[in-house]
């Protein structure tokens, strides 16, 4: 955890000695510009002036802006804040991940916060693959950036192929069970070696006068095939440029290093087979995922014993524990075969280990949220999910299950908002969602569209659908649909009728909407006890 700056008494040396240390180190990728930027709001900041730090001054004191500067015709201040704070973001999930001071820059404001950050052991993903070789190629997956090429013509335009690979460095940076690492030019003729990466990624950009076009493949080392490409295209736009490679960035990191992309596919595919007494933490992980795509109790079983077998060897993982944290919390509130009282205790332990192990991941953190909303703690889960949220507020990787925490929790504005935008921006995304959004037209009376809902919440072992169907269909006056999903409920969970009540607390914490649902039931022929 961190302590804030008053109350943790760090001093002016102590935040000057950090600031040196991320400005000469070689993992801070940032423009002499943006160096200068990071030193002078630390400087105001220090010194008490920071009611000075606005776009007006940084422009005119740092990036050398006339007197009469307007940002709102030259954002020149907010652009390369942003650019600063991705860097910093880098930055602390590599070579500065064990610092004792964080500096953060939060959105809105250009006065800089400093934090002590607690140690904590977790693999480091920044790790040289040399240095220990051997267990990651057994264990976790890597993966080689290499230069896009510019296929422009002109050497003027190389900065497009640059920025978007630094773009995508920084984004799969986030997926910390991807070790990424980004290769210097090759000389002509040679290739990636296998034991520096299982997989290689590259790719291209051309630029013509009124457009850009990006193309990018993934190769597997291994056997020397391509197992992914694709293709991206956009009006240019010099002022549109930042935000176009960032998406572009975003969407090849889901499709390539996502949990459910075509490295997640290809592993799985080859550990599905291996005992669980011999799976390591990577492998266990697949399992998780495995089990989320399909919500079976059978799968769940399955990765939780895989979880706690490689935890047992490899103790360390933040990911592993969060995850056998949010499998011991389902087990626990959809009631599958074998679920006991202990489950939901040994589900806040385990995603408090999570966290404990990597506090700056925004993942455990919303994991951890959303066990503490199954034990009716609240308002710890709206601090969990905000922390979440703030860690990360513009990467596809979990901002589905922050909008789907975020909406359970009554948040109704940003909730669906956040749910929506990702649906559009990310072709993986966890149809789970699907649940959250029907709670949203529930409440909100539009019984048709929450019916529709549940077409996209197609989770056969699991009761809720036919529950979401017969609640909405009883409103809609449908009564003999109703009733036959009231018979598919039964049959998926018969004791239904007497546990409804509880079941279906877990997952809402408001009594106008239970009750309305406990009513839409009692309208097909159910009545909850």
């Amino acid at each position: 955890m961190t302590k804030s700056l008053k109350s943790s008494s760090l001093s002016h040396n102590e935040i000057m000695d950090q600031l040196e240390r991320i400005l000469s180190s070689q993992d801070f990728h940032a423009s002499e510009q943006r160096r200068a930027f990071l030193k002078y709001i630390v400087d105001q900041t220090l010194a008490g002036s920071e009611g000075e730090l606005k776009g007006y001054t940084v422009a005119t004191k740092v990036f050398g802006r006339d007197t009469d500067f307007d940002q709102k015709i030259d954002p020149v201040v907010s652009v390369h804040a942003g650019k600063l704070r991705r860097a910093m973001e880098r930055y602390y999930l590599t070579a500065g991940r064990d610092d004792p001071i964080r500096i953060n820059i939060p959105k809105g404001t250009y006065v800089p916060t400093f934090t002590k950050q607690s140690g904590y052991e977790e693999y480091d993903l920044s790790e040289s693959i040399s240095s220990n070789e051997d267990r990651y190629i057994a264990s976790w997956p890597t993966l080689s950036i290499l230069p896009f090429e510019n296929l422009s013509g002109d050497p003027e335009q190389d900065y497009l192929a640059v920025g978007l690979r630094t773009e995508l460095a920084d984004e799969l940076a986030r997926y910390q069970e991807i070790r990424v690492l980004v290769v210097n030019p090759l000389r002509q003729g040679e290739s990636p070696s296998v034991g520096i990466a299982r997989f290689v990624l590259g790719g291209s950009v051309r630029k013509d006068r009124s457009t850009i076009k990006v193309t990018v493949h993934l190769k597997d080392a291994l056997n020397d095939t391509q197992i992914w490409s694709d293709a991206y295209q956009s009006d240019f736009a010099a002022a549109k440029l930042i935000a176009f490679q960032e998406e572009i960035a975003q969407v090849i990191a889901i499709k390539t290093a996502g949990e459910r992309g075509v490295i997640y596919k290809t592993l799985s595919a080859e550990s599905r087979n291996i005992p669980p007494k011999k799976l390591k933490s990577y492998e266990a992980i697949l399992r998780y995922y495995d089990w989320d795509l399909s919500h079976t109790p059978e799968r769940l079983l399955r990765a939780l014993e895989a979880l706690e077998t490689a935890l047992k060897v490899e103790s360390t993982c933040g990911q592993a524990w969060g995850m056998l944290g949010l499998l011991y919390g389902f087990a626990y509130t959809l009631e599958f075969p074998g679920f006991k009282e202990n489950f939901i205790y040994r589900a806040l332990e385990y995603c408090k280990k999570g966290v404990q192990l990597n506090p700056a991941n925004q993942r455990s953190r919303a994991r951890l949220a959303l066990i503490r909303l199954f034990n009716d703690d609240v308002a710890a889960a709206k601090n969990e999910i905000d922390f979440a949220l703030a860690l990360n507020p513009n990467s596809l990787l979990m901002l589905d299950g922050i909008g789907y925490v975020l909406t359970l929790l009554g948040d109704w504005d940003r909730g669906p908002a956040l749910i929506r935008r990702i649906m559009r921006l990310n072709p993986y995304y966890n149809r789970v969602v699907h649940y959250a959004l029907w709670v949203d037209w529930f409440r909100q009376d539009d019984y048709d569209k929450a019916y529709m809902e549940t077409f996209n919440f197609k989770q056969p072992p699991v009761f809720w659908n036919p529950l979401m169907r017969a609640a909405a269909l009883g409103y809609l006056g449908r009564i003999g649909e109703g009733k036959k999903a009231l018979g598919e409920l039964s049959e998926l969970k018969p004791d239904f009728q007497g546990r409804g009540r509880t079941l279906i607390k877990y997952y809402i914490k408001f009594e106008d909407i239970i009750e309305k649902m406990v009513d839409g039931l009692a309208k097909v022929g159910m009545r909850l006890n």
